[in-house]
């Protein structure tokens, strides 16, 4: 039984969220953290801290656990300025895409699927409401939304997939997944989906017909 949101008659696209639909600043958030942090991580991030931002990612430990571990490289910092740090990796969405989605909707079922957390999703949310006026951009452009700290799961786990197509009631020949990252892509495809690759340089509102069109949806 499909979800009760989505249209059984219409085929769905599921967008990931950074650098498909907002662009994400890997640079300057690591400066940022360089800055607060007083470390250097421009070699790539400690094994450590990139298993707690995974579990982080999939609601496993709390913000206050996550600012906590990040905090322990420099026990002087202030909280605020760690997650002013965490943030810059976000950008505001410009409104043209929400445009693009709304352009979609007639003729698809619109769902996000976002490897997120909880700080990135208060801020997005923020920022919408005092930036756009949108206070609920889920519902107001989306048929249903999946982010990785909501259900446990993260991509490129093949779980994820197989538990949004189930929880979506739908046909995996009948998804098209946009992501940026081609591991991702390459797991949705080991569950039956369409995937695309979409390059963060180009604007995806020029490229989603194209996406569209090349698979037959």
């Amino acid at each position: 039984m499909a979800h009760p949101k989505i249209n059984p008659s219409k085929k769905t696209i599921i967008f990931d969220f950074g650098n498909v639909l907002l662009n994400l600043n890997f640079k300057r958030c690591v400066g940022q953290f360089q800055d607060v942090l007083n470390v250097d991580f421009s070699p790539g991030l400690p094994e450590k801290t990139k298993e707690v931002m995974y579990k982080y990612d999939r609601g496993h430990i709390s913000s206050e656990a996550f600012l906590w571990h990040l905090q322990q490289y420099n026990p002087s910092a202030e909280i605020r300025d760690i997650i002013a740090a965490w943030n810059s990796f976000l950008t505001p969405v410009p409104m043209y895409r929400f445009e693009m989605i709304a352009s979609l909707r007639d003729r698809f079922n619109i769902v996000m699927l976002s490897n997120i957390n909880d700080l990135h999703i208060e801020h997005i949310h923020r920022d919408l409401e005092q930036r756009l006026g949108i206070e609920d951009f889920h519902s107001t452009y989306f048929d249903v939304v999946y982010y990785s700290c909501r259900i446990g799961m993260r991509k490129p786990d093949q779980e994820i997939y197989e538990y949004v197509q189930s929880q979506l009631g739908v046909n995996g020949k009948d998804i098209l997944f946009i992501d940026d990252m081609a591991i991702n892509i390459e797991a949705c495809q080991k569950a039956g989906w369409h995937g695309v690759v979409h390059d963060p340089k180009t604007e995806i509102k020029d490229e989603i017909e194209g996406y569209v069109g090349v698979l037959g949806l």
